[in-house]
């Protein structure tokens, strides 16, 4: 009887799920003009979790980490936005827990613990101040870990971000939290730590992450907001978040949704984040893209 409920809990999970995050096909044509790693390795975190790392570009430029969307790896960028960033920047991507080889760890898994991981990666690499990227869930712990430890960023990327559980769309977060249902109500009738790991990922989208738009004052840094047309959160949401952030600027990506907005990597968001480094004087001006 068990192995029966499970197996339909399975089922259900799997016609139920609501697609909110994911790199479309269109990335696999750019998959081959991978640079080369030139490092990779774990850090141990503060409950004693290896987190995964990888390193990429010019290791003499100033470091720009990405991260990840919610249950993807440090390959998530592979096709589409991490080619062209290793061409500027010295770029480290993260696995976050429990996703590619990092380990899961203790406790609940909040965006203040994975802030906590990356000031800890930061560290033990020896890097003072970054550049940060990053996209849905990882667009989300950007913004946390630079009102957290705003004196170790040097600017702020989000893309298709959310401060709090109110700024998605009520027919996206119905159905996040409906997953997270499910996949709770799967865990208790199943002894595998898979299943209880992908409820604790899914629940980060419950409720986190839980600022206010006056934290978002605490931010001093060149910021570029980005969000898709027809994104899955509220484009009011979006836009409070840039004007609650001194300077930030922000870009709607025309015919882009919350995963399709690398559907347009080369035609907008490279060309424009290009832009946004070089009107900073992070990049130098006569920068162009190189893929």
């Amino acid at each position: 009887m068990k192995k029966a409920i499970s197996m339909f809990l399975a089922l259900t999970v799997m016609m139920t799920t609501f697609a909110v995050c994911g790199i479309s096909s269109t990335a696999e044509e750019y998959a081959t003009q991978m640079p080369e790693q030139k490092e990779h390795g774990f850090i141990t975190a503060r409950d004693g979790a290896k987190i995964e790392y990888a390193i990429y570009g010019d290791l003499n430029a100033e470091p720009l980490v990405m991260l990840p969307c919610n249950g993807n790896d440090m390959h998530i960028f592979d096709g589409t936005l991490l080619p062209e960033m290793a061409e500027h920047f010295k770029v480290i991507t993260v696995s976050p827990r429990g996703t590619g080889a990092s380990e899961r760890g203790e406790g609940k898994l909040t965006f203040d613990v994975e802030s906590d991981d990356l000031l800890f990666l930061l560290d033990e690499l020896g890097i003072e101040k970054t550049h940060l990227f990053g996209f849905s869930d990882g667009g989300n712990l950007a913004i946390v870990f630079a009102v957290l430890h705003g004196d170790r960023v040097l600017s702020l990327i989000p893309m298709g971000a959310n401060i709090n559980a109110w700024g998605t769309k009520i027919t996206n977060q119905i159905g996040i939290v409906f997953e997270y249902w499910i996949l709770c109500i799967q865990a208790r009738f199943s002894d595998d730590p898979a299943i209880a790991l992908k409820r604790d990922i899914q629940g980060m989208m419950v409720g986190q992450p839980d600022l206010k738009f006056k934290d978002l004052e605490k931010i001093n840094v060149p910021t570029l907001n980005i969000y898709g047309q027809s994104d899955m959160m509220y484009r009011t949401h979006s836009k409070k978040i840039t004007k609650s952030i001194p300077g930030a600027k922000e870009l709607m990506v025309k015919g882009g949704g919350h995963s399709s907005c690398f559907d347009y990597t080369h035609e907008i968001l490279l060309p424009e984040i290009l832009g946004f480094y070089k009107e900073n004087k992070i990049l130098p001006s006569d920068v162009s893209p190189a893929f």
